[in-house]
């Protein structure tokens, strides 16, 4: 029975919850895209350097 609720539920939500991942993943990529176009690079010390002690 339990397992009926839950796919009820699913099947009744689906579409919503579909629907906010792809805003989600959307917004993502246009952060993504605008932090690119200002000419971003990766943050400093991505590569480890050698360093005189």
């Amino acid at each position: 029975m339990i397992d009926e609720m839950w796919m009820r539920g699913w099947a009744e939500n689906h579409g919503r919850f579909s629907a906010d991942l792809d805003r989600g993943f959307a917004r993502i990529a246009q952060a993504w895209r605008e932090w690119r176009g200002r000419g971003a690079r990766p943050a400093a010390g991505s590569k480890p350097r050698a360093q005189a002690h």
